[in-house]
């Protein structure tokens, strides 16, 4: 069974999440927050991270560079899951470049606007932990 990562600081978007994923027979952990996240990616080793951007205290770009950065979490992909109104400039070189200003770091594998669309999420949920990658049709 997959373990999935949950990172949102909305409590109802953390549970609606952990339902749809938990339904489809994936195991869940989650956090409330980018610090929390961080910590359980480290001791949880999750298959797939879900990740917002907008959070207090910590960004969830800021986290997402570190995830990257860190050569024992480096590997797990990670999907956006964000309201942010700039979310399509994540999916565009450039533009990305722009926001996290390290070279080093990739762009996420797989970017997705609130409210998610559950047959997309769910079909690259699966295509991801299974070691997949996402079409170039649904690439970033």
């Amino acid at each position: 069974m997959h373990k999935i990562l949950v990172i949102d600081d909305e409590e109802t978007i953390v549970t609606y999440l952990t339902l749809v994923l938990e339904d489809s027979g994936y195991a869940t952990i989650s956090a409330e927050g980018a610090d929390e996240g961080l910590a359980l990616a480290r001791e949880e080793r999750p298959d797939l991270i879900t990740l917002d951007i907008m959070m207090p205290k910590r960004s969830g770009l800021s986290a997402f560079a570190e995830i990257k950065k860190d050569s024992e979490l480096a590997s797990i992909p990670v999907i956006i899951i964000s309201g942010f109104t700039a979310l399509y400039d994540l999916r565009d070189p450039e533009a990305f470049g722009s926001i996290v200003q390290d070279g080093a770091i990739p762009r996420p594998e797989y970017c997705m606007e609130k409210p998610i669309d559950i047959p997309d999420f769910l079909r690259a949920v699966k295509l991801l932990c299974e070691g997949g990658s996402m079409p170039a049709e649904n690439a970033l």
